[in-house]
């Protein structure tokens, strides 16, 4: 129940990215809005280290991974999600995100020996997928290739994630935490310092409220504290499970916005939401001979 909590929770917080980083976006640059969030999140992690009476290790094998899973999952995705947004509309970045699970699926059994590509696995990327069609409607389809390069930025965004899941769910054998404030703190560096260089610090300075909040809570929630539960649960519930997140963000995005801001949850919103569950109970269900 911990688990299944703590997942529900991640697929939550990340739903709620995208529109932050719409507000981001709008006055400061993609990457300065990445390094801002990653400096944020870093500086969180730090201090748990500091509060639990932890600290980085210092052999070349864990700062591998941590270069690794820094870059990967979190300073090129939030870049090239964060310069794609600037030109592809949300419903189309869902569908393309929607790559990610499927490859991660697709790829898991070479990686891991112990994760089968089996007929349920298989049918249930196909719900997931439908699921998000349902979701965003056929419509969306209509603006694919209309922006490549935005479009192009998002898939190589989803390709990311999915590639970071793998890479992870293998060689990771720091905590959680430890994990987390390593991948962070390497991340941050390389993406501030190409920051300073890039762009002009003092955007900041003419950013506006809304764009100074967003930045804000992308540092806390979608970064820091996500990443946080990402690392704890990719080694316990494994590379397939992991991926289907991919699937519900969307589909909590809608339900998120009639909460918070009044929005009228069309039908196929519980027609998608049905499709994704039934998909990640396709994904994750053991045959009988893997019960035993």
């Amino acid at each position: 129940m911990k688990y299944i909590t703590l997942w529900t929770l991640l697929a939550l917080i990340w739903s709620s990215s995208y529109a932050a980083i719409k507000l981001g976006v709008e006055s400061i640059s993609p990457l300065s809005l990445v390094a801002a969030r990653m400096l944020i999140g870093t500086v969180l992690m730090l201090i748990l280290l500091r509060v639990n009476s932890l600290s980085l290790p210092s052999d070349l094998r864990s700062w591998g991974v941590f270069l690794v899973s820094g870059v990967m999952g979190s300073v090129v995705p939030f870049s090239l999600i964060g310069f794609g947004e600037l030109h592809v509309e949300s419903g189309l970045a869902a569908l393309l995100m929607g790559i990610a699970p499927v490859v991660t699926v697709l790829l898991a059994p070479l990686a891991h020996p112990d994760e089968k590509l089996t007929r349920s696995a298989i049918a249930g990327i196909s719900f997931g997928i439908l699921g998000l069609i349902v979701l965003v409607g056929p419509a969306s389809l209509n603006g694919l290739g209309s922006h490549l390069a935005g479009q192009t930025a998002i898939l190589g965004a989803a390709l990311c994630y999915a590639f970071t899941t793998l890479y992870v769910r293998k060689f990771a054998v720091r905590p959680a935490l430890e994990m987390a404030a390593g991948s962070m703190l390497t991340g941050t560096v390389i993406i501030v310092v190409a920051a300073l260089i890039i762009d002009e610090p003092t955007q900041f300075l003419q950013a506006s409220a809304q764009s100074i909040i967003a930045v804000l809570y992308l540092g806390l929630f979608p970064t820091a504290i996500a990443t946080l539960i990402y690392f704890y649960l990719v080694l316990r519930l494994g590379a397939m499970l992991m991926s289907q997140v991919n699937f519900v963000v969307p589909v909590a995005g809608a339900f998120m916005g009639v909460i918070f801001l009044n929005e009228t949850l069309e039908p196929s919103a519980i027609v998608a939401l049905v499709l994704i569950l039934g998909a990640i109970y396709l994904v994750t269900r053991r045959r009988p001979a893997e019960q035993k």
